[in-house]
């Protein structure tokens, strides 16, 4: 599991036998594979004990290289690696970072006080005028995907008896469910029963690609923001649209197989037994990374297919 991407020491690269961590990747990762039924805890707990020391004092993580692998901004570090420039990104990684700890690792306490100094950095994140979280503190960026990950692993914590009591002042500050949401709307027009605008999914906007136009309308629902039927009935219209370039590696040099959990998640276990199906040679093609592979090792499992 994950072991072209593991090293000796718990890193878990972006690339197979990879020269860098992207923090959000790796636990991306990990964090599909277990809600795909996966038991992920033995590289999250590596995962988590490398990257603690590499918690900003802002409560953000940067990016860490191979020590000698990028010469930007280094700063020397243990076992030969190096923070190496910002990472992607810091809304969506903070949010996620609770999750491995609070949903996959239940702690312990130091993790949970790291997890604390992340949902600090959250709040200096959120912009009250455009209603939305900025993916880094020094630049006006913001984009809907990253949105959509807070708000559902906000909703997991607020959720979660242990976590919504371990971080009520710091959950206290953050916008409200209702207000988060309203700020989708405001920022995005987002709507629940209606369509995502393509050309609304990134403030300011982006010239069109694959990611984020045609994926952005995904994370909904693999994070639970719309009911099932909802949800059902959008993706029936984004497979006319999308499914077929998709499906045959055409719509990106990514396979993007959060789009095959989003299928399986919403009941079609067919469209996700496809993409399966195809991985290998996207694998073998080198049009792979880790969010592919937490993507392989959880439907392989859901799906019983062995790989």
């Amino acid at each position: 599991m994950f072991e072209d991407f593991i090293t000796p020491d718990g890193a878990m690269t972006v690339f197979a036998q990879g020269d860098y961590v992207e923090p959000y990747v790796a636990i991306e990762a990990l964090l599909v594979a277990h809600r795909l039924g996966v038991d992920v805890q033995a590289p999250a707990v590596g995962l988590a004990n490398w990257l603690l020391p590499y918690q900003q004092a802002n409560g953000a993580f940067p990016r860490i290289c191979r020590s000698g692998t990028n010469g930007t901004s280094a700063t020397s570090g243990a076992n030969g690696w190096t923070v190496c420039g910002q990472a992607d990104a810091d809304d969506s990684q903070a949010a996620f970072w609770c999750l491995l700890v609070n949903e996959i690792l239940h702690g312990p306490p130091q993790l949970l006080a790291s997890c604390s100094r992340s949902l600090l950095h959250l709040t200096a994140l959120w912009d009250p005028t455009r209603t939305t979280f900025q993916a880094f503190a020094d630049g006006p960026a913001a984009y809907f995907a990253d949105n959509v990950e807070v708000i559902g692993s906000l909703n997991w914590l607020r959720a979660d008896p242990r976590a919504s009591l371990q971080y009520a002042l710091e959950l206290a500050l953050l916008p409200s469910n209702k207000q988060l949401m309203d700020g989708l709307a405001k920022a995005y027009g987002y709507q629940l029963n209606g369509a995502l605008d393509p050309a609304r999914v990134s403030l300011p906007p982006v010239p069109y690609g694959f990611y984020p136009t045609a994926v952005a309308p995904v994370y909904p629902w693999v994070h639970g923001l719309e009911a099932i039927p909802t949800a059902q009935r959008k993706w029936a219209v984004w497979k006319v649209r999308y499914g077929q370039a998709w499906l045959s590696g055409q719509a990106d040099p990514f396979p993007w197989g959060m789009i095959a959990w989003a299928a399986y998640k919403l009941g079609d276990a067919q469209t996700a037994l496809k993409w399966l199906q195809a991985a290998p040679q996207w694998r073998a093609a080198g049009r792979w990374n880790l969010m592919e592979e937490g993507a392989l090792v959880g439907l392989s499992h859901a799906l019983a297919v062995s790989q």
